[in-house]
């Protein structure tokens, strides 16, 4: 036998071999993605990834429900059906919200969190009375004024602001700082901020007694006095305008 016929039996063997190994190499790539297809299925279909639990931390102003209706969240739903960004991103959008956390928490469950934003003062507008949160934004607005549970700024008026809207007055947002840190039972125990002179602020309470907080500047320092000083002490006033706090005796007038 020649060379070439030699040479001419390989080719015709390795051309009958390379259909061969074509079709082999098809049918691992569709038994791959069967396989990858069975996974998905059984992933989806599962009843073990339906939501069972869904955690919502508590919160102070915004209802458990309204949290989960607005994130699209609901029992029985596939979990992975869930788009913890999406969600996130619609809780945001509500004006009682300032920040969220949406995760899944394996095999069936949905843990949200939200950061409320809470009233911390109001003030008087053209048509009545606007909430503000601590950023200054306008949370809820209404003619008449309803129970006393936060503080009204008086002496400054706000003018063409809306729910939604953001006060950018610099008086305002420094006396929005000020109240911040103050829990809902010490914001309840002050009536009035006054805000007419900026170097001589004067805060009063319920009963009638008057924090003097002078100009808005140590804020950190005076909020932690404030605090103080608004627990059960039989005290007509606290000066806090000098780096000493002036705080007069019991029986003082």
């Amino acid at each position: 036998m020649g060379d070439e016929q030699i040479q001419e039996m390989a080719m015709e063997e390795a051309s009958a071999r390379a259909p061969s190994k074509k079709w082999q190499w098809l049918f691992q790539v569709f038994g791959f993605l069967g396989f990858v297809a069975v996974a998905i299925a059984a992933v989806v279909y599962l009843p073990v990834f339906k939501l069972e639990n869904i955690e919502v931390k508590e919160t102070s102003y915004v209802p458990k429900e309204d949290i989960m209706r607005i994130a699209g969240v609901y029992k029985g739903q596939h979990m992975f059906q869930v788009e913890t960004d999406r969600a996130v991103q619609n809780l945001r959008k509500d004006l009682r919200i300032e920040q969220a956390i949406v995760k899944r928490k394996f095999p069936n469950g949905i843990y949200i969190e939200v950061e409320e934003r809470r009233p911390v003062a109001c003030v008087a507008c053209e048509f009545g009375y606007l909430d503000l949160d601590r950023k200054g934004m306008v949370l809820n607005a209404y003619r008449v004024r309803h129970l006393q549970t936060i503080p009204l700024l008086t002496g400054i008026e706000a003018r063409d602001l809306y729910i939604g809207d953001t006060f950018e007055n610099e008086q305002i947002l420094l006396a929005l700082q000020y109240l911040a840190p103050l829990d809902e039972t010490e914001l309840a125990k002050i009536a009035e901020m006054n805000l007419a002179n900026p170097r001589y602020v004067v805060v009063r309470t319920t009963n009638a007694a008057e924090i003097r907080i002078g100009a808005l500047e140590r804020i950190e320092e005076k909020v932690k006095l404030t605090k103080s000083f608004l627990g059960d002490q039989p005290i007509k006033f606290i000066d806090l305008t000098t780096s000493a706090p002036f705080i007069p005796a019991v029986d003082e007038k």
